[in-house]
């Protein structure tokens, strides 16, 4: 395998489509390569029984996020180093074998892998695989994987962003990757479904490629790059976060990032390195014990990190509950001493009105930032991390503001793909 070998890694949520789309690259003559297929037949050596919720019941896929984690943390490695860092471990091997010059890779889940990938190939692009979370959920429960949609969410959302540095974050991977593919669309008939996904991509691939005649930026891919540009202002440990407001001729009109209100040092300062809500979370969580986990009836009598129950349910199987989510399901959103970049950029506007204006953002707009929105007259609001936060989109859409995924080159790769004519 060569360093110059062009390689497109997937990442995205469960059900987001990124193995339809890696077989859809595959017909188009890339060769597809699966991290999750080595994990799964690690399990299988392991366990002796088959990943599925028939062969081992509804942890199967908790157990192959444990077994992704044991790989990345070094655990399956003769004569392991504790001082090295073993997170690209599942697509070393994945790749070990492969001398393809196109290559797919679909299963990244840690920004370790990303970082190895971008080290090792000139030629990476990491393409982050979107839908939002009903659609995910519309995929799945049709296909025996889960006995349930709670069990699901848990899955899910412990993919997304676990406190390990060796765990699952595919957050973290979508906000680092190069491009973003909307596959939040139902495409019939079925068979074409994996052409048709793939053929969106292709289109924008010869850019990736370096070709002299692609086409220029669209609109949103300009004013994107904007928004995240100012991202870089932030000062917050946990998420940096940029917004522009555009007028209905994409001309900006302000901007904004989140950060302390103007005078105040950052949390990094005053609380030595530590995030205030994050921090006032974990201190409420520990003078909460002695206490009895609310899903297996462990009993705690102190908790620390990775704050998660290591105990066992009635069946025996792990129970893995995660406190904060159970405990804190908004994450403290609330405690945040930082005014977000969408209340700034709306403020920016002194007593001008935004009617019918856009604002991108990276990350979805929390419930209070969402009532700013509607109050200014903001019609359509465009972002690329989605925030968890149901009541923040059942807001949105009963006062009739447009969510609009970003599809596109992220502010990351955009100039490089488009350069400035010489």
């Amino acid at each position: 395998m060569s360093s110059s070998s062009f390689v497109i890694g997937l990442t995205g949520p469960i059900g987001s489509g990124c193995t339809t789309l890696s077989q859809g690259l595959a017909q188009k003559g890339f060769r597809s390569v699966s991290v999750s297929d080595l994990i799964k037949q690690k399990f299988k050596e392991i366990h002796k029984k088959e990943p599925t919720l028939k062969g081992f019941g509804e942890d199967w896929r908790a157990e192959l996020q444990d077994i992704g984690n044991r790989g990345r943390n070094g655990e399956f490695v003769v004569d392991r180093d504790p001082d090295k860092d073993y997170r690209h471990y599942w697509v070393d091997l994945a790749l070990k074998e492969v001398t393809d010059e196109r290559i797919v890779l679909d299963g990244i889940r840690n920004i370790g892998e990303v970082e190895w990938l971008r080290k090792k190939f000139t030629q990476f692009w990491l393409i982050a695989v979107y839908a939002d979370y009903p659609t995910q959920w519309n995929r799945i429960k049709n296909l025996n994987l889960y006995p349930n949609e709670k069990v699901f969410e848990r899955d899910n959302h412990r993919d997304s962003g676990e406190d390990e540095p060796f765990g699952q974050n595919v957050q973290r991977c979508v906000y680092e990757s190069d491009y973003i593919c909307r596959n939040d669309k139902h495409i019939e008939p079925e068979r074409i479904r994996e052409e048709a996904l793939a053929d969106k991509l292709m289109r924008d691939i010869p850019g990736m490629e370096g070709k002299k005649d692609f086409r220029g930026p669209y609109p949103a891919e300009v004013s994107m790059a904007t928004a995240v540009s100012q991202s870089h202002a932030s000062r917050c440990i946990r998420r940096k976060v940029g917004a522009l407001i555009v007028d209905d001729n994409n001309i900006p009109l302000t901007v904004g990032f989140n950060d302390n209100p103007v005078g105040m040092e950052s949390c990094f300062s005053l609380y030595n390195g530590q995030c205030y809500k994050n921090m006032v979370m974990e201190a409420k969580l520990e003078k909460m014990v002695p206490f009895y986990c609310p899903e297996c009836g462990k009993r705690y009598e102190d908790i620390k990190p990775p704050w998660k129950c290591d105990g066992r349910k009635p069946d025996d199987s792990p129970c893995r509950c995660n406190f904060k989510l159970k405990f804190f399901p908004s994450r403290n959103i609330e405690l945040c001493t930082a005014i977000h970049a969408e209340e700034r950029a709306i403020r920016s506007l002194g007593q001008r009105r935004a009617e019918g204006c856009t604002i991108f953002v990276n990350t979805f707009p929390c419930l209070q930032c969402a009532r700013h929105i509607k109050d200014v007259g903001i019609t359509k609001v465009v972002y690329i991390e989605a925030y968890p936060i149901e009541e923040s989109v059942d807001f949105l859409k009963q006062n009739g503001i447009v969510i609009e995924p970003f599809e596109g080159f992220k502010p990351r790769a955009f100039n490089q793909i488009f350069r400035q004519l010489e």
